[in-house]
């Protein structure tokens, strides 16, 4: 698959504020379907609470920065993209959320 993320890599949000996750111009050059999942990635990231994705399962997804969330945290965030050939092949991408002040 090739992945393309729509927006920017490096994101700044204030806590309560929706991000928008958008993978949907991903293809396939083989023309395989693709299946999608955003997870957050926890370890590089400085934010140590866990994110709710909403439709994780999808190229378009969103998530609220958490109310304790700090002005400088990062959550970092991993669209898993694999198409269903034979074998099964999986690309990834990295959005980057810095927390903003409100």
């Amino acid at each position: 698959p090739v992945v393309v993320l729509t927006g920017p890599a490096d994101v700044a949000a204030a806590p309560g504020e929706t991000v928008t996750l958008d993978v949907s111009s991903s293809g396939d050059p083989d023309g395989n379907r693709l299946y999608f999942s955003w997870w957050q990635y926890r370890d590089p990231g400085s934010y140590k609470g866990t994110v709710t994705i909403r439709d994780a399962d999808r190229a378009l997804a969103s998530f609220s920065v958490p109310a304790d969330a700090r002005p400088g945290d990062t959550i970092h965030l991993i669209a898993e993209v694999t198409d269903d050939g034979k074998p099964p092949l999986t690309r990834y991408a990295r959005v980057i959320v810095t927390v903003r002040p409100k």
